[in-house]
């Protein structure tokens, strides 16, 4: 319309008779669907609801709305004194079309990343001695902290320190252990550099310890399920937080992994992580998802979760995926570990053209140049 050129009112009233958003709910009582179609079908949008619900001998199904920008806010007014629930269900409408429903301004440590604006690439730092990925090459502290500043060269935005392998098998480490690899990293890290830093832990004392030393976010592959200390310790501290997605624990989630339905229960877990995050204080601005790609997921559902990213946006809340050097690559290739740069590459080009806001990435410089490509192709404006 500017190319036309339009007058700058018309635009605003003919945008939202443009935008077309299909928004489907979480169960509802059969009466409340039943209202929800009529009233879809009255300001002229679609509403799909089953026939058990349609026929009240179900007690409650989900829905699947169709509709433009404009139609859902003559909906959202028609359900604001409606029964069943859907006083709640107008609400929870209006947040989503809500300007500042969706988080791409996100502070870590001093740094703001605008991902509107450039895919944040964070480099993978194990101080593991079992590392799948890199075998115990950066066990050492002179080792690791040699290895992050070249990441750092090579444009990493942030530096991910993870002390335990939470590989598919991996048994569990105490936290002295887990401590006494990474904190040094963190401290010598701190001493040479400004940039965020990482610390990859499901443990409450290990992210306090970390962050005392110098970290700035906790990367939590549990969402803050496992360790209920978790949440005050980020909250207390001011730091970000990743909220991962995992379907058991490292030792056991590749035994057959099997989901109702993928990427629902995966959004109902990060419902359920953000709002455990908010209770205990931390804020929708320090909050990233990650769907846990190869964390209790079969081969064909880490390519549905990649197919689909997009519906996590639904969260309002920045994506990181974490795919590089991963099985997915390698058992769809037939090749080792240290061949899987290119699947690497591919997979986070595809991430970030369904919305993927921050890549945890092995080979940094390759994926920095990629991603680089990836963002001009979305139209992410560079600062």
């Amino acid at each position: 319309m500017n190319s036309l050129p339009v007058d700058s009112g018309g635009i605003q009233i003919m945008t939202p008779k443009g935008e077309f958003h299909i928004l489907k709910t979480d169960p509802i009582s059969a009466p409340a669907a039943n209202i929800l179609k009529q009233q879809m079908l009255s300001v002229g949008g679609e509403c799909a609801v089953s026939r058990e619900a349609a026929t009240c001998t179900i007690d409650s199904a989900p829905v699947i709305l169709f509709g433009t920008r404009k139609q859902y806010e003559k909906l959202i007014d028609g359900l604001a004194h409606q029964v069943f629930g859907l006083e709640k269900l107008s609400k929870e409408i209006r947040h989503y079309f809500s300007d500042n429903f969706s988080q791409s301004v996100i502070t870590i440590g001093s740094r703001e990343f605008d991902f509107s604006r450039k895919t944040a690439i964070m480099g993978i730092l194990n101080v593991t001695p079992d590392s799948f990925s890199d075998g115990g090459e950066h066990f050492s502290t002179e080792n690791a902290v040699r290895h992050a500043l070249k990441m750092i060269d090579d444009g990493a935005d942030i530096i991910d320190v993870g002390g335990e392998s939470t590989r598919p098998g991996a048994e569990p480490i105490d936290s002295v252990t887990e401590m006494e690899r990474v904190i040094p990293v963190i401290q010598a890290l701190r001493k040479q550099t400004s940039i965020p830093i990482s610390i990859d832990t499901y443990k409450a004392e290990v992210a306090r310890r970390a962050l005392t030393a110098g970290a700035d976010m906790v990367n939590d592959i549990s969402g803050l399920n496992f360790d209920p200390d978790m949440p005050d310790v980020i909250a207390t501290s001011g730091a970000a937080v990743c909220l991962m997605h995992i379907k058991g624990a490292p030792r056991n989630m590749q035994r057959n992994p099997v989901y109702d339905n993928l990427i629902d229960d995966i959004l109902h877990y990060h419902d359920h992580s953000i709002s455990i995050a908010q209770k205990a204080g931390i804020t929708r601005e320090k909050i990233i998802i990650d769907p846990g790609i190869g964390f209790g997921k079969t081969l064909s559902d880490n390519y549905t979760i990649l197919r689909y990213l997009k519906e996590f946006e639904s969260l309002g809340q920045p994506i990181l995926v974490g795919l590089s050097r991963k099985s997915l690559i390698g058992k769809l290739l037939d090749l080792p570990v240290d061949q899987r740069l290119e699947g690497s590459l591919a997979g986070l080009a595809a991430s970030i053209l369904n919305g993927a806001s921050i890549i945890r990435v092995h080979d940094v410089r390759e994926s920095v140049q990629a991603a680089a490509i990836a963002d001009a192709i979305v139209g992410k404006i560079p600062t």
